[in-house]
């Protein structure tokens, strides 16, 4: 911590007013306005595939402004998750209009000292995010208190160099989600041509004769493409499972090399590449366990608890129990077994079995069929997704390399070492 004495150091109730969402009980409903939970709050943005709604009446009813509470949202205000998934924060736009439940704190700054984007920043800065992990409680269900929450710290200079600092982080900020907009686009591109050519195939001069029985059962259509086959996955590519090195052998461990993804690597990126692991394991842990590794640009799909989340390695790797990886060959790409696992996510899920959690098995996702092209249909679509998927992985390394910027300039300029002035 290097700032001068021109910084100033207070308690978060001593700079924002403090409240949370309704406690009352709300009917939820398909349609109507939106009611945020703590888990709708990702970085950056709110995620809202998963979202309840409430009826204009209750909103009105439980988000009337008052005096006495701070419990609608407005646009400057800091949305925190404190029950649940804690420490998220949100800075609420001028457009947004929602109800929100009491996992979400808000922080409403006082506009004279505090500068909304810069209190955004710092509640994600790590002095901040350390403190409150240092104060949250509970066993089964983290939480944080109100009452802690305003006893949180925040460090602050005059609001000049508040927007300064703010508008740089919103810069490296504005960059980022641009990028994730093209690569969203790209991707949706590439699944569009996957499903086009080899799901529907709108190809030109394709030939088709009748189907047999197995391949409509496979396909659904009556027609089959003349040089294409059915064949059980198994057959057409090398799949294989991984494992995990004994937990108490430290030099399994201990300074690894060799990247071993986890299910929460793939859901953490949600990425189609992933490049890096979150823990890596030693060439002794390799030899002493049954995992294998696989080449960069195999296919790797989450096969336990979460199953389906589906990503293409960039490095030599392996993984533990809870993935199938596909290495793909001459007559399955790459791209084809992504694009394909992605369409057929919910026919595979339905493979799952188990009481304590879900699970594939490596055996039945072999017997899976699979419409194999010929050479010539097969190398055409990879010549014209590669230039897709080339620009989707440069924008992914572009992107991890802007987080990585953001993240030391938001550590160097909270803490005055880097002097903006």
């Amino acid at each position: 911590m290097k700032q001068g004495n021109n910084w100033i150091q207070k308690q978060i109730g001593e700079v924002c007013l403090i409240g949370d969402g309704t406690h009352a009980k709300i009917k939820r409903q398909d349609e109507g306005i939106l009611y945020l939970t703590a888990k709708n709050i990702k970085p950056g943005r709110l995620k809202l595939s998963k979202v309840d709604c409430i009826s204009e009446a209750d909103f009105d009813r439980y988000f009337c402004k008052s005096t006495q509470s701070i419990r609608k949202p407005e646009a400057g205000d800091i949305l925190l998750g404190i029950i649940g998934s804690i420490g998220e924060p949100y800075l609420v736009q001028p457009e947004d209009l929602f109800g929100i439940s009491s996992s979400l704190a808000i922080l409403r700054p006082n506009q004279t000292l505090l500068w909304s984007p810069y209190l955004y920043y710092w509640v994600k800065g790590p002095i901040f995010q350390n403190s409150l992990q240092a104060r949250k409680a509970g066993v089964v269900q983290c939480y944080i208190s109100l009452n802690a929450l305003k006893g949180m710290p925040v460090t602050y200079p005059d609001l000049g160099r508040q927007k300064k600092i703010a508008a740089i982080l919103m810069d490296y900020d504005d960059l980022i989600s641009n990028n994730q907009r093209r690569i969203k686009l790209l991707e949706q591109i590439a699944q569009s041509i996957y499903h086009e050519w080899l799901v529907k195939w709108q190809i030109p001069n394709l030939d088709r004769r009748e189907a047999t029985p197995e391949e409509q059962q496979v396909t659904g259509q009556e027609l089959f493409p003349v040089g294409w086959e059915i064949a059980p996955i198994g057959e057409a590519i090398e799949t294989i499972s991984g494992d995990t090195p004994a937990k108490k052998k430290p030099e399994y461990w201990a300074n690894g090399t060799l990247v071993w993804y986890r299910t929460t690597d793939l859901t953490t990126a949600g990425t189609m590449f992933v490049s890096g692991s979150t823990h890596k394991i030693t060439e002794l842990g390799r030899q002493h366990s049954k995992i294998r590794t696989f080449p960069p640009y195999s296919v790797m799909m989450t096969s336990r608890a979460t199953i389906g989340v589906v990503a293409i390695n960039t490095t030599t790797a392996c993984t533990n129990q809870g993935f199938i990886t596909c290495i793909p060959n001459e007559r399955l790409s790459a791209y084809y077994l992504y694009f394909w696992i992605k369409e057929n996510r919910d026919r595979i899920f339905n493979l799952a079995s188990g009481l304590m959690y879900r699970e594939i098995n490596l055996g039945w996702f072999r017997q899976l069929p699979i419409a194999i092209p010929d050479s010539a249909t097969h190398r055409q679509f990879i010549e014209t997704l590669d230039p897709l998927c080339r620009q989707i992985e440069t924008l992914q390394a572009k992107t991890t390399t802007l987080k990585l910027t953001r993240e030391f300039l938001l550590n160097k300029l909270l803490s005055g070492e880097i002097d903006i002035e």
